[in-house]
């Protein structure tokens, strides 16, 4: 409590100044705080309560006295200004909430300071004398209005509730907490308001007592019956929810053991069985995990499947598709004159084909927004639809003097781009109809194909002449020499989604890959196809690169190293057109068999290429705490940063450290990145510009091995070769307290618990030990159990376990609060452990290791979940769960950091099975009273 709670105001009688209409207290709060409001409420109506009266005061709260009105703020205010007392509910909720400040603030400008009481729960705060407020720094409940210097003119009254869940006035603690407010509200002391409550509690329980006894031999056998009737309706309640409860996990472990026997053999179904499993039960058994983890996997592994049954409706050869920019429409173009709509899903056609050409359609666009539809034709025109209604937007485009080849959207949609047999680029107003500048000429043939690059800033084109071309858009200018190396016409051009590769589709039966700066080729042309290689394609993603060709196939490449992807797609004739929807879940082709097929283009474990750039080994990788950035320290000296969704570098290498880069941390808000070094200095870093904050943190006399922010970022702690644990201020860069000594050898790794009140070291010499991190005192004895050097550790979400992993290749948990291990030790590595993570939620726990593997965990059960996730072609020295629980990443002495799928996602594993199985194929591996739960096809 921050006051005398012996005391009281002398004010006179609550009876004195309360008028028939008017409230004896107001109650302000945050409704997350409901639970505490309404126990306040009813305490102050029953504490001091008379014999034949309904309350002891007469309170205010929303809940339970606030009508209906269209001036809720009036309402509000009026009954504040009924009100004597103002009590106002102070929590993280309340501290954000603009109606409690609100109210806070309204009653401070009218009625003052006076008569103005306070509720602590969840939180703290800390009276500043000198400025007369809540000091905002130290205080986590304060309102905005109370930190205001001068807003209080002494510290206030408060009681602090926050260990009295679940507030009942019952309870002696919280109810003598209620009398220290309702004494100065009835205006006694508060020992006489306690005597005249439990006098009244006296007095009605002695009637009480009189009342119920001539009643209880009555209603005894009653009583007994009713008891007993109750214990065996509970017990009939409680057998019915054991045998549910047993069959469903019955359920769920045939399920799980079915997944696991088909993974091999039927992957999509496998996939299909383990999301089932994982929802039968509450909460997942691990064996379900266990199953979707490895079915995902092998799901992953598998070749690209194609999507259902073709999409058919044209009469003739399908030269073109295009996604909606959403992914819910899909459009086709043909040699039958037409433009057909098509739900991709179902592959149902939506509204009649679009007609008006007199000749072939070549191509078809979306506009970035999907609201126009254009296409191009051997008529010589480019025709503006939309695709809504399906009627034509405006006139023809004319200006070609041939055939019409190809149309692309601009990326902000202002321009709309067409290639010709004519030799000719030409750039229109989609919404006026007009032509935008000259023709765009070089090309010495056909222009077959263009693509917009996705920041609009080139445009790229592909020749009958064996040549690719860049151009500005806005200029109409031509960018640096020509493209060349294919030997016949190239057919496809596409830019890669961050613009540094541009590929091309030549008939010479290649693909070739271009540094669209300076216009050379990038590594070897892609070889495979044997006949002419039609149209190319990026996912979304810039993971793969898919080609279709004329000898009826597609692929899909690896189009950093340039290796294919998976066994060839097939198709009943050539291939002419390729599109893939917005998230790269799906990839649309076209033939001359007249179809529309959909594939799922799934490859491989992890969820991009492996993230290069650094030029040795990686140590360390932490995700931002918003998930939008991941950071890596090298042993090239550098921390780098990275865009987890593209894989991309963001900004330049943050360089200072002279010597290797061991780990990096990001504080809570993700204003701060701290790197350690074998340099034996931290560095701290703002991650949005790349700069040094501050001056090295140096004090350690040899290599930091470890580094962590406390959970509110007031604290940092690091671990050092040189046997100490030291604590910083990372505001300032000023050590705080002596170094914590103990350890007997180096000490590795560093990490705080959930509320920063215990921070957790490992050393070589084989212990993990536990600190204060206020005192800098040792909590309790060294935990020892591992036999070698102890390399990292992790604590879960909430502080109940603590994990850690060494150089006898085992993962230990371990119970914070008593210092005792946890099960048996975690086994299946074959090297030393380097690294080991907690979900956010702590369902799973992540290890690395030198057998260069990533493992994951179930911690509850102690059990391993699914394959070991490989990829990383040396040890793997670091990894980390994204905040959201989306991703993990891994660093190795490969020089990469490799992001790895949602493999445990139950949602995720429903949507990628459902494109392949149907209900009718789940189903028979289910009780036949039993609903699926994941969303089949019929």
């Amino acid at each position: 409590m921050g006051a005398d709670t012996t005391k009281t105001s002398e004010l006179p009688a609550a009876q004195a100044h309360r008028t028939s209409s008017g409230y004896d207290a107001f109650i302000s709060y945050a409704h997350d705080d409901r639970p505490v409001a309404a126990g306040i409420q009813k305490g102050l109506h029953r504490i001091g309560r008379r014999m034949g009266h309904l309350h002891a005061l007469r309170v205010f709260r929303d809940a339970t006295d606030l009508t209906a009105s269209p001036d809720l703020w009036g309402k509000v205010t009026e009954a504040m200004d009924r009100a004597r007392y103002l009590i106002v509910v102070l929590s993280p909720h309340a501290a954000t909430s603009r109606w409690v400040n609100k109210e806070a603030a309204h009653w401070l400008h009218k009625r003052g300071p006076e008569q103005l009481l306070f509720v602590v729960t969840g939180g703290h705060v800390t009276w500043d004398e000198d400025s007369r407020r809540f000091d905002p720094d130290r205080s986590d409940v304060a309102l905005p209005v109370l930190t205001v210097p001068g807003s209080l003119p002494t510290e206030p009254f408060y009681v602090d509730v926050t260990a009295d869940a679940p507030w009942d006035p019952r309870a002696a603690l919280f109810r003598e907490k209620v009398t220290d407010l309702a004494a100065p509200i009835h205006g006694k002391p508060k020992y006489e308001l306690a005597s005249d409550d439990r006098r009244e509690q006296l007095r009605f329980r002695r009637l009480r007592r009189a009342a119920i006894t001539g009643l209880v031999l009555l209603t005894v056998l009653a009583l007994v019956a009713a008891t007993i009737a109750f214990v065996q309706r509970q017990e009939a309640v409680r057998q019915q929810h054991e045998a549910v409860r047993q069959r469903n996990e019955a359920v769920a472990l045939a399920l799980a053991a079915t997944s696991r026997d088909t993974a091999t053999s039927n992957a999509a179904l496998a996939l299909a069985l383990a999301a089932e499993s994982s929802q039968a039960t509450p909460s997942p058994l691990w064996q379900a995990t266990s199953a979707l983890v490895n079915s995902r996997i092998a799901f992953a592994q598998t070749t690209t499947q194609q999507v259902r049954t073709p999409i058919t409706g044209h009469t003739g050869p399908v030269t073109s598709v295009a996604f909606r920019p959403d992914g819910a429409l899909l459009a086709s173009s043909s040699q039958d004159h037409t433009v057909r709509l098509w739900e991709p899903t179902t592959g149902q056609p939506v509204g009649a084909p679009l007609t008006g050409h007199t000749d072939s359609v070549n191509s078809v666009a979306f506009s970035p927004d999907g609201t126009r539809l254009a296409s191009a034709s051997d008529d010589g025109t480019v025709r503006v639809w939309d695709p809504t209604t399906g009627n034509p937007v405006g006139d023809p485009l004319t200006g070609h003097t041939g055939w019409v080849n190809s149309v692309a959207f601009s990326p902000d949609g202002t321009r709309l781009a067409s290639a010709g047999t004519d030799g000719t680029v030409r750039l229109w107003d989609p919404t006026a109809g007009n032509p935008v500048g000259a023709p765009l000429t070089g090309h010495t043939g056909s222009v077959i194909e263009l693509a917009f690059n996705r920041q609009g800033t080139r445009l790229g084109t592909a020749g009958a002449d064996g040549s690719v071309r860049q151009w500005d858009p806005v200029t109409g200018q031509q960018i640096g020499a020509p493209l060349t190396g294919h030997t016949d016409s190239v057919g496809g051009v596409a830019f890669s989604p961050d613009g540094t590769r541009l590929a091309s589709a030549s008939w010479d039966h290649t693909v070739r890959l271009w540094d669209t700066a300076t216009g050379q080729s990038v590594g070897d042309p892609l070889t495979g196809h044997t006949d002419w290689v039609t149209a190319v394609k990026f996912s979304p993603d810039g993971t793969r690169l898919a080609t279709s060709s004329g000898d009826n196939t597609v692929r899909l490449w690896d189009p950093v190293s340039g290796e294919p992807l998976g066994d060839p797609l097939t198709n009943p004739g050539p291939v002419v057109s390729l599109d893939f929807n917005r998230d790269g879940t799906l990839l649309a082709s076209t033939g001359w068999d007249g179809t529309v097929r959909l594939w799922a283009p799934v490859h491989g474990q992890p969820i991009s290429a492996p993230l290069t750039g650094h030029t040795d080994s990686v140590n360390s990788v932490a995700f931002s705490p918003d998930s939008t950035r991941l950071a890596s320290a090298s042993y090239d000296g550098t921390v780098r940063l990275w865009d987890p969704t593209t894989g991309q570098q963001i900004g330049t290498p943050l360089t200072g450290h002279t010597d290797t880069a061991t780990a990096v941390s990001f504080n809570r808000d993700g204003t701060r990145l701290a790197s350690a070094s074998a340099d034996s200095t931290v560095r701290l870093w703002d991650p949005t510009t790349g700069h040094q904050i501050g001056s090295p943190l140096t004090g350690h006399t040899k290599t930091v091995a470890g580094v962590a922010f406390s959970r509110d970022g007031t604290r940092l702690a690091s671990a050092s070769y040189d046997g100490t644990v030291r604590l910083w201020d990372p505001t300032t860069g000023e050590p705080v307290g002596e170094p914590l000594t103990g350890h007997t050898d180096a000490v590795l790794d560093v990490a705080f618990n959930h509320d920063g009140t215990r921070l957790a070291s490992a050393s070589i010499d084989g212990t993990v030990r536990l600190w204060d991190p206020t005192t800098g005192d040792p909590v309790g004895e060294p935990l020892t159990g591992h036999t070698g050097a102890v390399m990292t550790l992790a604590f879960n979400h909430d502080g109940s376990q603590l994990a850690s992993a060494g150089l006898d290749q085992t993962v230990r948990l371990w119970d914070p609060a008593t210092g005792q291990q946890i099960g048996t030790p975690l086994t299946g590595h074959t090297d030393l452990v380097a690294a080991i993570a907690f979900s956010p939620d702590g369902s799973l726990l992540a290890s690395a290791a030198y057998d260069k593997t990533v493992r994951l965990w179930d911690p509850v059960h102690g059990q391993a979940i699914g394959p070991p996730l490989t990829g990383h072609t040396g040890p793997v020295y670091g990894v980390a769960f994204s905040p959201d629980g989306t991703r993990l990443a891994s660093a190795g002495v490969d020089d990469t950091v490799r992001l790895w799928d949602r493999v445990w996602d139950v949602d995720e594993a429903c949507g990628l099975a459902a494109l392949y199985v149907t209900r009718a194929q789940v189903q028979p591996y289910m009780p036949s009273d039993w609903e699926p739960t994941c969303r089949y096809a019929e």
